[in-house]
């Protein structure tokens, strides 16, 4: 027995060699595999802090186990609605595996949608847009730091500017629009604290223009390059990005918060395009993603694609500064209309493209289209009711030609349809578009009086005292809608922007025939902050060709 046991042994000794070389074998193959697919990362980054770093090597490779631990806790934390502590678990896992973007992105949310509403909105909104600026900096700052090439933290980031920020879902909106625009202006000097004689307000990043990046792009004064640097370094903004955004989807106003979902869905798009875009005419890259190439980037490339065209939508509807912090206002900016058709028209084509090249028919186009037609629907009854008649006339045209179905009844003239809008908005208690409407009809009120045409001054003002009421009647019965300012605020806002100085919307002359109308005092509006640019011209759809002979 004792020779047998030693045989034994010695067998278990070299079948024990064996498998250690195969297990070395494979977990060679294996790691090769992984980092391959880049499936793990086990390389130190230079940039991790030490903590991170420290738990990187100490851990080692249970860091990705102990992670899913405190993961499955964090998903029943969700499940019981303790968001506050599984903020900070969250925090202890992006530490264990920061290259995992799905962790930065659920934090991200939970700050700014759980959390966030935890406070209450209309008391102290500045606690609720502690927590949104907190989701939106962890990701821009910490979660693209380490995961530069993720088209899903690109999305997050350009989402919560165009939802949580940009829309009008939480009673703090408002707040966060004007804390933004107060980010953007606001320059705390070089000590880098604000209320001190360095602080700079009307500097600021971006300045009293909407586009005031462009004297950042070769500053020549010490406090140009000061913005510059605070613009890099605090937003992880370029303003050289900003010009070649502007370019392609503007005039944006970079103060709003809609211009920054657009620049960084674009900065997502384009990185996506460049590592993907593999194959083009000559086997050329060329700037475009094909099925394949869109499919090997994954879904979330058509997610920040679909951000471009709401948040210029968006736009439309609340992209003009009217007036700064503190007396923060915006409105409608009708020259984002011809932009806006044109990131329709893009995405539409391309799917259909897609769905040809694939034999397949999603339904994403025609979703698409149906966005489409609605956003012309609301275009060109802006257009009509902020007196751009022939804006509004060119686009109505091109409505009716490409989705007959968009007027209730075949025949309309402009005027009846816009007469319709009015009547169909009436009952409507979207806030933005509500708001809108009544600064609309009240500006051609006001147009009318100045010509002497008291009828329709009279009809048009009672028309949106009309419109106020409703709106607030119908909200009335629901606590979580968000309510309109009182109906002499709104009055008072569009005599503003039309005394303004550089304003678009009236002639000088007659703005002092208003003024007689109205007997306001001669020094009324002098002191009014003018409008910061001219208005841009809005561009109607391209004229069709002319057949030839």
């Amino acid at each position: 027995m004792g020779e047998r046991g030693k045989a034994y042994k010695f067998i278990l000794v070299i079948l024990a060699i064996v498998f250690l070389f195969g297990v070395s074998f494979s977990q060679r193959s294996m790691n090769e595999f992984r980092e391959k697919n880049k499936l793990t990362h086990t390389e130190l980054d230079e940039t991790l802090p030490p903590s991170l770093a420290l738990t990187t090597v100490v851990l080692g490779g249970f860091r990705g186990l102990i992670a899913n631990i405190l993961w499955v806790r964090a998903m029943e934390m969700q499940d019981d609605g303790k968001f506050f502590e599984m903020a900070q678990l969250a925090d202890w896992i992006t530490k264990l595996q920061p290259h995992a973007d799905h962790v930065w992105r659920v934090t991200a949310w939970n700050m700014s949608y759980n959390i966030s509403v935890k406070f209450d909105g209309v008391k102290t909104p500045y606690i609720r847009w502690h927590w949104v600026k907190r989701g939106i900096e962890l990701i821009r700052d910490e979660g693209l730091k380490y995961n530069p090439h993720s088209a899903h933290l690109y999305h997050e980031l350009a989402w919560h500017f165009q939802h949580k920020v940009g829309h009008n879902l939480d009673d703090a909106h408002g707040f966060y629009k004007m804390a933004w625009c107060t980010e953007m202006m606001h320059d705390p000097g070089p000590d880098g604290r604000r209320g001190t004689e360095d602080d700079i307000f009307e500097g600021g990043v971006i300045g009293t223009r909407r586009d005031g990046y462009l004297d950042l792009i070769k500053p020549e004064t010490e406090q140009d390059r000061r913005r510059r640097k605070r613009l890099v370094e605090v937003f992880k903004m370029t303003p050289e990005k900003m010009k070649a955004v502007d370019d392609l989807w503007g005039p944006l106003e970079w103060r709003l918060p809609d211009a920054h979902a657009i620049y960084w869905a674009q900065q997502g798009i384009e990185d996506v395009t460049e590592r993907f875009d593999v194959t083009g005419p000559d086997e050329v890259p060329d700037g475009v993603l094909n099925t394949e190439e869109e499919e090997a980037a994954g879904g979330d490339f058509l997610k920040l694609r679909r951000i471009i065209y709401q948040a210029l939508q968006n736009a439309c509807m609340q992209g003009r500064l009217i007036s700064q912090p503190p007396n923060f206002n915006y409105g409608w900016n009708v020259d984002l209309v011809g932009r806006a058709n044109e990131s329709y028209e893009k995405q539409m084509e391309a799917k259909r493209q897609e769905d040809a090249a694939s034999n397949t028919d999603t339904g994403l186009a025609e979703h698409m289209s149906t966005g489409h037609k609605n956003f012309l629907r609301q275009a060109v009854y802006f257009l009509y009711v902020y007196n751009r008649k022939d804006d509004a006339a060119k686009w109505y045209k091109y409505m009716v030609d490409l989705y007959p179905q968009s007027i209730p009844v075949p025949g309309l003239s402009l005027d009846e349809y816009c007469v319709s809008r009015v009547q169909e908005d009436a009952g409507e208690t979207d806030h933005n578009q509500t708001k809108n409407v009544i600064g609309g009809l009240l500006l051609q009120a006001f147009q009318y009086a100045a010509v002497g045409q008291d009828d329709q001054f009279v009809g048009h003002k009672s028309l949106a005292i009309q419109l106020h009421n409703r709106f607030e009647k119908e909200i009335g019965i629901s606590t979580n809608r968000v309510g309109l300012p009182p109906f002499k605020e709104l009055e008072r806002q569009v005599l503003e922007d039309l005394f303004r100085g550089n304003s678009p919307y009236m002639h000088p002359v007659l703005l002092e025939q208003l003024r007689l109308v109205l007997k306001l005092p001669e020094e009324d509006g002098k002191d009014l902050e003018p409008f910061p640019d001219p208005q841009q011209p809005v561009q109607g759809p391209a004229p069709e060709p002319v057949p030839e002979g």
